[in-house]
Order: C-alpha cells, then structure tokens, then sequence
C-alpha cells in the first residue's frame, strides 16, 4: 500500500531532509587571481595611442599653421596690390557727391 500524499504546507522540511547534490564537474566561477604580471596596468598600449594621438594633434596644428601662413601671404599681395592701385587710380566724384576711387569704364550695348 502507498503512503498518503500530503500537501507541501503541511509537513516541514528542514535542511537535514534535503537530499545530498552531486558536485558539479565545472567549478564555478570566480573572480580571478591577479599574476605579478596582471596585477600592474600595462601603459605600453596607452603610451602609444597617447603618442599617436599627440602626433595627430601635432600635425594638425601644423597644417593649420601653414595654411594660416599661406592666407596671410596671399592677403599681402592683393593688400599690396590695392595699395598700388590707389596711388595710381585718380579719385573723382560720383554723382550723389561722395567720393570713390577707381577708373569709370564707359559700356556700350
């Protein structure tokens, strides 16, 4: 004859009831043992991404520098070139009476 099933609420069970677990073949997992050669932080990687990045910024700032240069050169001629232009262009009155510089140039259509 069977025995009779009771509800889980009805009888306690305690730890000392529990059945014994096989341990797993995987142990768990773990945080991990620092090695001397893991415990320090490797700046060898950083180093160079540092430098890359300076050498970067570096050239950028030359490049930048340059172009500047080149600007200002050819703002010098065209300066220079209106400066010419002024001491040679006579000055004469416009009609409404202000004065502009620069040669009239008559158009025919």
């Amino acid at each position: 004859m069977l025995p009779s099933i009771l509800p889980l609420g009805a009888a306690s069970i305690t730890s000392g009831q529990d059945p014994v677990r096989p341990r797993p073949d995987i142990p768990a997992v773990t945080a991990a043992q620092a090695s001397s050669g893991e415990c320090a932080i490797d700046l060898k990687n950083h180093d160079t991404d540092q430098a890359a990045l300076l050498l970067r910024e570096e050239q950028q700032r030359q490049h930048d520098k340059r172009r500047r240069e080149a600007l200002e050169d050819a703002g010098q001629g065209v300066l220079e070139e209106a400066q010419h232009l002024e001491a040679t262009a006579p000055v004469s009155p416009v009609i409404d009476g202000t004065q502009r510089q620069g040669l009239w140039v008559d158009i025919k259509v």
